[in-house]
């Protein structure tokens, strides 16, 4: 008995021991935690006057250098900051040359750091800074790299579109692990030029790339590829049709409305509704009537868009006042009513 109690008092102060020695390490790691904090918002507020005044004017020599990682962390720190409240073309220029200046080296090397985190971090710096010094750097690794996961390969994507890298299709075509949303995501930082040589090689791309291609278009309201998307139309089937369709109607012009007359009789609802959708923006009679036809569809999201698109119209509450007494369609009646009642809130017509 005596030799259990002495060995359960041992293994208790064994235990004991480890809890306070891993305590101390803890207060100790807080500790030079805390210290580098301190140093690192010190740094900060000694040069941020000085990097402030670069950044408007670059003839200014800095007082101060960036050669500790401390120092490194504050000068990153600081340019994170400003790179949210600077506007000004000149100014970010000024603050993606110091960044270039002082930490280009020094992400060209976490580039290849041993944890992920230190890399992603670096890809997201290089994006915020436009340090286009590493453009290189980025393309070599995504042609090559191999110990990448795939949210740093959709980051350097990203990255590389911002710079306008002419050969981004080549990389981003044809990648399984690419949804639609990531090519959206780079296609959206790519400038008109770029984003051209990509529409060219339209008929290449995967079925992702091109809806997402597609969307970007009509989110941005591209009237000057208005065209490209009537061709999208003929050409193509299912979701790329649709999508076409909807690029269109977010532009809010038709150069042919006859070109989609035949939607109002198509078997599947959502052309239909595109059409409804496209006939609001053609203010003539012949659209009003097609409207008042489609406002009896069998599809309340149908009905929904053709009620939408009557009130588009000069007299359109009186049209779905009309319907609302004298058509014998339920259905319709209530759309009508809900729309009339939505204009009457919003002060329409």
């Amino acid at each position: 008995m005596a030799k259990e109690i002495i060995l359960l008092v041992v293994v208790a102060v064994g235990s004991i021991s480890i809890l306070l020695v891993l305590l101390a390490y803890l207060v100790f790691r807080k500790i030079m935690e805390n210290r580098r904090r301190q140093q690192i918002n010190n740094l900060k507020e000694n040069t941020a006057q000085d990097v402030f005044l670069f950044l408007q004017d670059r003839t200014r020599e800095l007082s101060f250098s960036v050669d500790s990682n401390i120092e490194r962390e504050a000068l990153e720190e600081l340019l994170t900051k400003y790179t949210v409240i600077l506007e000004g073309e000149q100014e970010r220029e000024s603050l993606r040359i110091l960044a270039a200046a002082n930490l280009t080296d020094y992400y060209r090397k976490n580039l290849n750091a041993r944890k992920w985190s230190t890399r992603m971090n670096t890809l997201y710096h290089i994006e915020s800074f436009h340090l286009l010094e590493l453009k290189e750097e980025l393309i070599r690794l995504a042609k090559n790299g191999t110990k990448q996961s795939k949210e740093e390969k959709i980051q350097i994507y990203r990255i590389l579109a911002s710079f306008q890298y002419r050969g981004i299709f080549m990389l981003i075509n044809q990648q399984e692990y690419l949804a639609e949303k990531d090519y959206r995501s780079i296609l959206t930082r790519l400038e008109s030029h770029t984003f051209d040589d990509i529409i060219e090689q339209f008929d290449e791309c995967v079925e992702e790339l091109k809806l997402a291609i597609l969307d970007v278009i009509g989110v941005k309201k591209d009237l000057e590829h208005i065209y490209f998307l009537e061709n999208v139309f003929q050409k193509y089937e299912g979701e790329l049709r649709l999508r076409a369709l909807k690029a269109i109607s977010n532009i809010g012009i038709v150069p042919n409305i006859e070109s989609y007359l035949s939607l109002c009789q198509s078997s599947v609802w959502q052309e239909r509704m595109m059409a409804a959708r496209l006939l609001g923006f053609i203010r003539e009679e012949t659209a009003l009537n097609l409207l008042k036809e489609l406002l009896h569809d069998q599809s309340w999201f149908v009905r929904s868009q053709a009620a939408e698109s009557i009130m588009k119209f000069k007299d359109g509450t009186k049209v779905l006042e009309e319907v609302l007494q004298h058509s014998k369609d339920a259905f319709a009646r209530d759309m009508a009513w809900e729309w009339v009642n939505k204009g009457i809130i919003k002060g329409v017509n």
